[in-house]
């Protein structure tokens, strides 16, 4: 009788679909079209539909609300400090989230088990502007079906999870870029903010760079006012990790010989060119 029932339901689906107007089978394309985009670079198809919604505290001691991001596409990532993965990633998303931020997308980085002040100290000394929530006891990872970190989803503005990534990845080449930038735009969110600096991922990168004359001031952001992440001699050399530009100068995304992430003025550092 079970088996009747399934073939019988089966039968009324096709059916159904067999009869839907065009204008409703077209509805459908959208959603492929995104698998498709979302496929290109490598972020497959999620298991879930509808991403769990949860409120968790931040690193700050606020509260991060999924809900509250509703209506715009939100990445969100699941890491903790000690992940080798998780911190070759950062950066990318770094550059990620200062591309698109305040155009209808969000990064959400979920920690897993680590204290505010051991993931404050991380994300200070790396340069690291997003948001962190902290999943203290696990309940959103579980809710989540996390079994391994990193792991990255994307929702849709409607709350569905669209897109799952296991594993590290570089947030900031050029075809990631592009199909983040055709999802917000799709959204009706992606108008350009005045001002905003714009990612160059394709530009090639120096091997390594260092000041032009005295000291050379790492900050955590884009900004010549912001807190410096390390002061370094003129003849330390740093590696670039990505570069923006926009209002007329560019500001390169380096990491020093320490481990530290940050940016430096692109007027203050000149290439370093290897003698042959």
């Amino acid at each position: 009788m079970n088996a009747c029932s399934r073939q019988l339901r089966l039968f009324l689906l096709l059916a159904t679909a067999l009869c839907l107007p065009a204008g409703s089978m077209a509805q459908v394309k959208p959603g492929n079209a995104t698998g498709e985009l979302l496929k290109s670079i490598g972020i497959a198809k999620p298991a879930m539909s509808k991403a769990p919604d949860f409120t968790l505290r931040d690193i700050g001691g606020g509260t991060v609300s999924l809900a509250s991001y509703r209506g715009g596409l939100v990445l969100l990532n699941f890491w903790a400090t000690w992940c080798g993965p998780c911190r070759d990633e950062m950066p990318s998303m770094e550059n990620l989230s200062r591309n698109f931020g305040g155009q209808g997308f969000t990064l959400l980085a979920i920690n897993q088990k680590e204290s505010a002040a051991q993931v404050t100290s991380y994300m200070r000394t790396h340069g690291l502007n997003f948001p962190t929530p902290l999943d203290s006891d696990g309940r959103v990872s579980a809710a989540y079906r996390v079994y391994g970190i990193p792991v990255t989803y994307v929702i849709d503005g409607g709350g569905n999870v669209i897109g799952m990534k296991s594993g590290a990845r570089d947030w900031a080449t050029r075809d990631v870029v592009e199909v983040f930038r055709k999802l917000i735009g799709e959204g009706g969110s992606g108008a350009p903010a005045a001002g905003l600096l714009d990612l160059e991922p394709a530009t090639p990168l120096p091997s390594a760079l260092r000041a032009i004359g005295g000291a050379l001031i790492v900050r955590s952001q884009q900004d010549p006012f912001s807190e410096p992440v390390a002061k370094l001699p003129a003849s330390e050399e740093v590696t670039p990790l990505g570069k923006v530009s926009g209002a007329g100068e560019f500001w390169y995304m380096v990491r020093t010989k320490s481990g530290a992430i940050g940016w430096v003025r692109g007027a203050e550092v000149e290439e370093v060119r290897r003698g042959k």
